[in-house]
C-alpha cells in the first residue's frame, strides 16, 4: 500500500490526520472509463443519490432544486449509498419516517430544508471521495466517529452547517495534513 493510501486508511482508523494526503489524479481519472453521469437537469426529479454525489450541481441549479424539493425515494438511494439504516438518514434530514414513508408512496417530494440537508450530504460524500479517492474508504470515514469531531461521526454532524463545516475543515486537514 501506498503512502497516501496508506495516511488515508489512518484518518479513517482515527491515526495522524496530520500527514500527507496528496492526491495524485486529476477529475478526469477518477472516474472508470466509459461511467457515465447523468445530466441534472431535473435533478429535483431524481432518486437516485449517487448521482447527486457524483456530479454536484452548484449555484443558481442547486438553489431551485433544493427550493423544489428532491423526491423522497432519494432517502431510501442515500441510505443505500451510504450503507446505513434509512432511519440514519432520516435523522440527518429530519424527516419523521412516517412521513417519509408516506412522500414515497406517494411519489412526492421532502420540504427545502429537508432537501437542502440531503444535498449538504451528497456534497460533503463527495468532498470525502475526492479526499480518500475510493468511495468505500470514503463512505466508512463518514460513517464511523471521529476523535476530531467530539466522537462524532462525520455523517451525524450533516444536519446542520456548522457541523458539515467542521466536517469540511477535518476532510481539508486530511486532504492537505493541516492540522485540526
Amino acid at each position: 500500500m501506498n503512502a497516501v493510501k496508506e495516511a488515508k486508511r489512518n484518518a479513517i482508523d482515527g491515526g495522524k490526520l496530520q500527514q500527507r494526503a496528496a492526491k495524485g489524479k486529476s477529475n478526469e481519472e477518477k472516474h472508470a472509463p466509459g461511467d457515465t453521469v447523468k445530466p441534472h437537469a431535473g435533478l429535483k426529479q431524481d432518486r437516485n443519490f449517487e448521482v447527486l454525489v457524483g456530479k454536484p450541481v452548484g449555484g443558481i441549479e442547486a438553489v431551485k432544486a433544493i427550493r423544489s424539493g428532491f423526491n423522497a425515494h432519494m432517502l431510501k438511494s442515500a441510505s443505500g449509498y451510504l450503507g446505513v439504516p434509512e432511519k440514519r438518514i432520516l435523522d440527518v434530514v429530519h424527516i419523521p419516517t412516517a412521513t417519509a414513508h408516506r412522500l414515497q408512496k406517494n411519489d412526492q417530494n421532502v420540504d427545502p430544508g429537508a432537501t437542502e440537508r440531503l444535498y449538504r450530504m451528497g456534497i460533503v460524500t463527495r468532498m470525502a471521495i475526492d479526499v480518500f479517492e475510493e468511495p468505500e474508504l470514503a463512505k466508512e470515514w463518514l460513517r464511523r466517529p471521529n476523535r476530531s469531531l467530539a466522537n462524532e461521526a462525520p455523517l451525524d454532524l450533516l444536519d446542520t452547517e456548522p457541523g458539515a463545516a467542521s466536517v469540511r475543515q477535518v476532510l481539508n486537514a486530511i486532504a492537505t495534513g493541516g492540522v485540526v
